[in-house]
């Protein structure tokens, strides 16, 4: 009988986000291997499934795009770069995907509601006056002010954190630190690219139906070279 590998801590992390905290689906697959699947699988994975949607979501930002698709795709093939060339093509895509992710219509909203509730205060109104003409020009100004602030701080804090992370796993191949950003880097690229719980549930599935299939190839080839 075939012993069962245990599935290593970075691929148990991303299939509990994939699939919703119920990844029997990949792991079905993961049992039926020879040996584990190494970061490898992730750059063909990034490569060939994440990166063409994140492409299509922000094609402002295809130029970025494309310079981190070919790293994962050299990685895949075994050719792997420095950490200083991971880090540098990293930081500008995950700054925009963050950017794109945080949740800037509620926000807004929250901003604007307190802005409001501060223009119309009467010891206020006359100040409000002067100097925007009447509580709603005040609270577009403040919500604008406020939210393009803290998106920005936002992208900036969590993209230099996740860069630094990712650019250190994949330089060294290091699958323990992998494992500490993958889950967090599947869902910005999901929360990025959909505007929907609908949407967002849908391109799950669709990254983890990726994932299924090049465990598959894998499969196929342990099995190949092994018969």
């Amino acid at each position: 009988m075939k012993e069962m590998i245990s599935m290593p801590d970075w691929l148990s992390a991303l299939s509990q986000v994939l699939c919703d905290g119920q990844p029997e689906v990949l792991c079905k697959r993961i049992c039926r291997l020879d040996e584990m699947p190494s970061l490898r699988l992730i750059h063909r994975w990034q490569a060939e499934v994440v990166l063409p949607v994140l492409c299509e979501a922000l094609s402002e930002h295809r130029p970025a795009l494309l310079a981190l698709q070919s790293l994962h795709h050299r990685a895949a093939l075994g050719v792997g770069a420095r950490l200083g060339e991971w880090r540098a093509t990293l930081k500008p895509v995950l700054l925009a995907l963050y950017r794109r992710a945080y949740a800037y219509d509620a926000a807004y909203a929250q901003a604007h509601a307190s802005a409001m509730t501060y223009g119309l205060a009467p010891s206020n109104t006359a100040m409000i006056a002067e100097h925007f003409g009447d509580a709603e020009a005040f609270a577009a100004y403040y919500a604008q002010l406020n939210t393009e602030a803290s998106a920005t701080a936002f992208a900036q804090a969590h993209a230099a954190a996740n860069a630094e992370i990712s650019a250190r796993a994949f330089a060294a191949d290091d699958a323990d630190t992998y494992a500490q950003v993958c889950g967090t880097s599947v869902r910005v690229f999901v929360w990025a690219c959909a505007q929907t719980d609908e949407q967002r549930r849908a391109l799950f599935h669709q990254f983890a139906e990726g994932l299924v299939v090049h465990l598959t190839t894998l499969q196929s080839r342990s099995t190949g070279e092994t018969t």
